[in-house]
């Protein structure tokens, strides 16, 4: 299911301001963590594995191009 892009930013962003680059695993990880909304785990999980992002418009525009940010 698409969701607003705002619901995975805040994730996306966060991982950032410690890190120059990440994985699915990685988002996963954080959403695990802090008991993230089903809909965002499965967004996240929609993306390739392996993929190694290095920014927060790669991020964003992989889920768009997943399907999973509603428009």
């Amino acid at each position: 299911m698409a969701i607003p892009w705002n619901d995975f930013e805040e994730i996306v962003t966060h991982i950032y301001k410690f890190a120059p680059e990440a994985t699915r695993s990685d988002f996963l990880d954080i959403c695990y963590a802090n008991d993230t909304s089903d809909d965002v785990v499965d967004g996240f999980d929609a993306l390739r594995e392996g993929v190694m992002y290095k920014s927060v418009e790669e991020v964003k525009t992989a889920l768009q191009e997943a399907g999973q940010i509603a428009e």
